[in-house]
């Protein structure tokens, strides 16, 4: 047990430093912090326990009542350090020997999580359901009292005074634990969170008897509620699931079919979705002037330059589109369309995919030009998912590219930039995009 209690506390330490270190440098001491209470059912492992559901007696029922307290620090999206205090009663019987204890438990234990979900579907600070792994070293308080079953008369304890009449000091031992837990988060600030830890005690003194088994065991099984707090009032500290979304305006999960929008927020979208397909429509114009302008230039006496002629032809038209307001950006004197994109979304819409066929089309005409695809969000929401949200904006339309247009991946990079570009500050809509940026 000593080797294996090292061995494990090393480990132990170490795991924290698996954590990301982006995430670290992110997070503030004071951030991510939450309190859980919690409360079930212990039950005792050992040399004094009957292994069945089925009491005979009254006094037999080996399932009893505890509740805990736990203190977590976040460490990254992957790990959680945790403080947890539990109290319980712990009970056990043994027909073939003709005898029973009751006892109770005070333990302390520090532990660390582990997010499985993380691991097996990526990182989504949005998950509502997840899955993860405890593994902790602690202490352990108990006392207990063991009598014969059905006579009552005394026969062991630990704890007591002689005879079992009076409660001394509790017993100490140090403990290993492990388990795993489903956590369901309910907003950004509350979780629930269903938990089975499994306690492993250096010793064979908890149900008073001293027979086979070496090291006794001791199980939780609780139900908890998590609320996190902000110390500093860091605004990145919360995950705010969506880019203009508030948990009164939906129905469904977010970024699920069935979501209700806002209708202040649906009528602003839809105002701007006109202004946009009107302005496509006058580039679409712009592209035909181009092309007529290009056959006569075709047709101009050899001594004309062309190439100058042309040249101050596109920048007049170039001059004209970068007035207006939308979101038009000039880069290496070509033009950028962004592909835009629904509250809380990075799948592309239908009449989004023209805009990333021109793309592909300029880029098949330009075997050397390289651009930088760049995700947007609007100013709502926190820092961290709309960093994830942009990441995935930006990645789509780089998939498209690639997948269905065959363009090389070393003539694309990607970056994510959140909410901290905004091309608008009153038309929210124009800020959830994708930009393509000249390299």
């Amino acid at each position: 047990m000593k080797k294996l209690t090292i061995f494990f506390v090393i480990a132990f330490l170490s795991l924290p430093f698996f954590a990301s270190s982006q995430e670290a440098s992110r997070n503030g001491i004071l951030d991510n912090w939450s309190i859980n209470v919690n409360g079930g059912s212990s039950l005792f492992w050992g040399d004094l326990r009957q292994y069945d559901y089925y009491p005979v007696y009254n006094y037999e029922n080996e399932r009893k009542i505890a509740f805990g307290f736990m203190l977590t620090k976040k460490l990254s999206s992957a790990f959680e350090l945790r403080g947890q205090l539990i109290r319980g009663d712990l009970a056990g019987t043994r027909r073939i020997k003709a005898s029973y204890f009751n006892g109770e438990f005070n333990e302390y234990n520090v532990n660390l999580t582990l997010n499985f979900s993380r691991l097996i579907y990526g990182d989504n600070p949005c998950r509502r359901l997840n899955l993860y792994g405890i593994a902790g070293i602690g202490f352990i308080d108990f006392r207990s009292l063991k009598k014969g079953l059905g006579s009552e008369t005394f026969i062991n304890s630990r704890g007591y005074s002689s005879q079992g009449t009076v409660k001394e000091k509790m017993q100490t031992e140090s403990i290993l634990l492990t388990g795993f837990g489903l956590k369901y988060r309910l907003d950004k600030r509350f979780e629930l969170n269903l938990e089975n830890i499994w306690t492993g005690v250096n010793s064979d003194d908890i149900d008073a008897t001293r027979e086979g088994h070496k090291y006794d065991i001791l199980t939780y099984t609780s139900l908890g509620l998590t609320f996190k707090f902000n110390l500093r009032k860091n605004p990145s500290a919360f995950v705010d699931c969506g880019d203009r979304v508030k948990s009164k305006d939906k129905k469904a999960t977010l970024g699920e079919p069935d979501y209700v929008e806002d209708p202040a927020v649906k009528a602003e979208r839809e105002a701007m979705a006109e202004k946009i397909k009107a302005l496509e429509t006058r580039v679409d114009n712009q592209d035909a002037k181009i092309k007529e302008l290009e056959i006569q230039v075709k047709a101009l006496p050899s001594d004309v330059n062309v190439d100058a002629l042309r040249e101050s032809i596109y920048k007049s038209i170039m001059d004209t589109l970068k007035r207006n307001p939308i979101n038009m950006t000039m880069t290496s004197g070509y033009l950028q369309f962004s592909v835009f994109f629904d509250v809380n979304k990075f799948n592309i819409k239908e009449e989004e995919n023209t805009k990333i066929a021109a793309i592909a089309e300029h880029l098949k005409n330009n075997k050397n030009l390289k651009l930088k695809i760049t995700g947007n969000c609007d100013q709502t929401g926190s820092i961290e998912y709309n960093l994830y949200l942009s990441n995935k904006r930006a990645e789509q339309v780089y998939n498209v590219l690639v997948n269905k247009y065959g363009i090389e991946k070393n003539r694309l990079s990607l970056e994510g930039k959140g909410k901290n570009d905004p091309f608008s500050g009153n038309y929210y809509s124009v800020n959830r995009r994708v930009d393509f940026i000249e390299q």
